[in-house]
């Protein structure tokens, strides 16, 4: 089984949900709503009363790499074989080197 999993990492926590917030809330609004919108400012319009709390329920956010690692580790034990990390944060770079030393040999 495969599963792709959205998350947002960064430093602290408030800087996570933020980052979940400003990068992926429209994500929310699932394909239904999605595919009748037809300009940013219908995304923004549609997205304007979603709070940084509610992207909980969507992406996992934390600061702690070992708390990420602990939830994929509940996903492997409902039988997930492989895993596609989205991190929707715009740092990249840190996020593999992060999760390269700290999540994924915890996975092992």
């Amino acid at each position: 089984m495969l599963l792709q999993v959205h998350l947002s990492w960064a430093a602290d926590d408030d800087t996570a949900l933020r980052l979940a917030h400003e990068q992926w809330r429209t994500a929310i609004l699932g394909s239904d709503v999605g595919w009748d919108l037809a300009t940013p400012g219908n995304f923004a319009e549609a997205t304007a009363y979603v709070r940084p709390e509610d992207m909980r329920e969507h992406v996992l956010v934390s600061s702690d790499p070992a708390r990420h690692a602990h939830w994929l580790r509940e996903y492997a034990d409902l039988g997930v074989d492989e895993f596609y990390l989205h991190h929707v944060g715009k740092d990249q770079d840190e996020f593999l080197d992060v999760f390269g030393a700290r999540v994924l040999p915890e996975m092992t």
